[in-house]
């Protein structure tokens, strides 16, 4: 008898801000957890996670701002116990904080610098995207304004 997986898709936001310190990263948790990933939303079904869908993500976490490019920063599918993980991330410029925001009731909200984002996500997958962010923070497509990846080889 075979086992039966359930394949979920979700959409996050990998919000950064530029400070003194360098770049920041915003990481959400459940209150009564201690599981740290970036904001998300579960899909209804594949291929309708879309830039104005992350923005959803971003504004239950009370942070404000524009999504970098219509094309996701990456994707990854992990497989755990009977479950299957469909998830796509995008960059977000964080251009305002809320001080009060829809799920601070059930989650913790922290801003961290990349080495600390790396330590405090679990999933490796997820730590990925800090890599990729990182990259097209530093090629300057931060600006907030859809753009173009440039060819890499």
């Amino acid at each position: 008898m075979g086992t039966e997986f359930e394949s979920f898709f979700e959409c996050c936001v990998v919000p950064f801000r530029r400070t003194s310190a360098g770049t920041e990263f915003c990481l959400v948790t459940p209150r009564t957890e201690n599981r740290w990933e970036f904001p998300k939303i579960r899909l209804d079904a594949p291929g309708t996670c879309e830039p104005d869908r992350v923005l959803e993500a971003a504004n239950l976490a009370g942070l404000r701002g524009d999504v970098t490019s219509g094309e996701p920063l990456g994707s990854f599918v992990a497989t755990r116990q009977n479950q299957t993980r469909n998830m796509v991330g995008f960059l977000m410029h964080v251009e305002h904080v809320e001080d009060a925001w829809p799920s601070e009731e059930s989650h913790r909200r922290i801003w961290c610098l990349p080495e600390e984002a790396r330590v405090r996500i679990r999933r490796k997958p997820l730590r990925r995207f800090i890599d990729l962010a990182l990259q097209n923070v530093r090629q300057g497509h931060h600006n907030g304004s859809a753009h173009e990846r440039p060819d890499r080889p």
